[in-house]
């Protein structure tokens, strides 16, 4: 479960850089993929000056932590996953070229203290990425209204200093 206090720590570390690429891990099935968060397994954010931050939704948690992605991978019978940059239409292939000016935690409406998703917000748009119920939230703007009455935007996080 991810604790708040460090991923916003996390944040602090990218918060005023360039997000110069977005690496993806999808999953495929003879040689098709399903749609954009349907087939996403795991994304690393590559911010200038840090090694690869790495998103990884489990249930109702959002995780971050750095790490290098991990190569491609063939499961026999059961499909493969493909390891590569971020690529139109996809919603992640939006946020390359743009310098993160923030971010705000999204947690669930519970009584336990753990991330569900960021918001953040970079020059040209705001971006949010949440894990629902073991499904991914890529959308820009801000949390879509079918479910604010599940995630809420929390605790804003701005660079170190």
């Amino acid at each position: 479960m991810a604790d708040p206090a460090a991923t916003a720590e996390l944040l602090r570390r990218v918060v005023g850089r360039n997000l110069e690429a977005v690496t993806e891990a999808r999953y495929w099935r003879e040689g098709v993929r399903d749609g954009d968060a349907e087939s996403l397994l795991h994304f690393w954010l590559h911010f200038e000056g840090n090694p690869p931050l790495m998103v990884h939704g489990a249930g109702e948690h959002l995780s971050l932590s750095f790490s290098e992605p991990y190569e491609s991978y063939d499961m026999k019978d059961q499909g493969e996953t493909r390891v590569g940059p971020a690529a139109a239409p996809d919603a992640l292939a939006s946020l390359p070229g743009q310098r993160l000016l923030d971010a705000a935690l999204i947690q669930r409406h519970t009584p336990m203290r753990s991330v569900g998703g960021v918001l953040m917000r970079c020059e040209r748009l705001d971006f949010v990425v949440a894990s629902v119920g073991d499904e991914w939230v890529l959308t820009q703007g801000a949390i879509p209204p079918v479910l604010r009455s599940h995630l809420v935007s929390g605790v804003r996080v701005s660079q170190a200093n």
